[in-house]
Formats: structure tokens, sequence, C-alpha cells
């Protein structure tokens, strides 16, 4: 919502309930007033737009142009991804290739619904997600080249065995970043041990 149109709708509010109570319920001019304003204002900061990028709010997270920054990049990374998967035509390569995009989704899901982790998942954006987009775009454009020189044939190789050890740095990183979740979950775990040993 652009902030003419906050501003236009929290004075109409405001307005509004001014005539309300002035002049209607005859209450108290500089109350009135006072309510009036704290209203207009209230609204005016209610109605401000959440900043998301990727599905993401970024509004209440510390250094936020940089945040916009990763997140910018990495939708640019999963849509070069996506379009490498559709033009491979090795289907294990496409399978592998299909995975690593399929954990990234999980991983940029999870930051979704945790927003405050994001700082956490830097070196997931910057150097793992960046790598996989570029390996895949020089696969594709490799392949298409038909050449079947040994040298080009082994570069192709060489990613495409790069594919399931980068799924495996993308699965550590999901994992480092669920870390409070699964130490929650241990912790549930022997409790609930605790509390059937204490029963028998």
């Amino acid at each position: 919502m652009k902030d003419t149109s906050r501003m236009l709708i929290s004075t109409i509010i405001a307005a509004a309930l001014f005539l309300l109570m002035f002049l209607l319920l005859k209450w108290n001019l500089i109350f009135c007033i006072l309510l009036c304003i704290g209203v207009y204002f209230g609204l005016f900061l209610l109605l401000k737009p959440k900043q998301k990028i990727a599905g993401i709010s970024i509004e209440f997270i510390p250094e936020e142009e940089e945040i916009r920054k990763l997140l910018e990049d990495a939708q640019a990374d999963f849509i070069e991804i996506d379009s490498a998967i559709k033009s491979i035509s090795d289907s294990s390569v496409k399978v592998d290739a299909q995975t690593l995009y399929d954990t990234g989704k999980r991983i940029l899901l999870y930051l979704k619904e945790n927003p405050t982790k994001i700082n956490l998942a830097r070196r997931f954006f910057t150097y793992y997600l960046d790598t996989a987009a570029k390996l895949l775009r020089r696969y594709v454009d490799l392949q298409n080249t038909k050449l079947h020189a040994e040298k080009v044939t082994t570069i192709l190789q060489k990613t495409a065995e790069a594919l399931p050890v980068l799924n495996s740095a993308f699965e550590k990183q999901f994992t480092h970043l669920m870390e409070g979740e699964l130490l929650d979950v241990e912790v549930d775990i022997e409790l609930l041990k605790n509390a059937l040993e204490m029963e028998d």
C-alpha cells in the first residue's frame, strides 16, 4: 500500500472517529483530538506493507539491504538452476540436479518460516547455491556444443559427479540451520525416556 493511500485511509478513519466522539457522543474536544491523532498514527503504522523477497519477510531482519541482495541473488540462482534442469539431456544428471533444486527450495521454505535465521544461511546463499547455478549453466553450455572431445567429456563427467557432493553440502547447511530444533527434539526424547523409566 502506497504512503498516500495509507495517509488517506488513516485520515478518513481518524476524522470519522472524531466526528462520532465529539459531535454525537459530546466528548471533551481536547481528548477527542488527542485520541484521533493517536488513532491516525497507529493506523498509518499498521497499514505499512510488509517487505518480502522470495516469500520471506525482511522487514524486521537486521542488515535489511544486505539480506535483500542475498535473497534476490538466490531467486536468480534458482531460476538458472531450473532452466538448466529443463535443458539437461542425461537422465541421471537431471535427477541429481532436480534433487539439488528441491533441497535448495526446502531450505528457502524453512527460512521463510524462520526469517531470523537468514544470517546463518549466508554460506548457502553466497557459495553453495551460486556454485550450483554456475556448474549447471556450464554443464548445459558444454552439453549443447555436442562435442565428444576427451576434455569436454571429462568436464561433463566431473560436473555430474559434483552434483551429489553439492547436494550433501546443501543438506549439511540445512541441518546446521535446524540445530536448535534438532536439539529440542533430542531433549524431548530424553525427557520421554526418563519419564517412562520412572513409571517402570
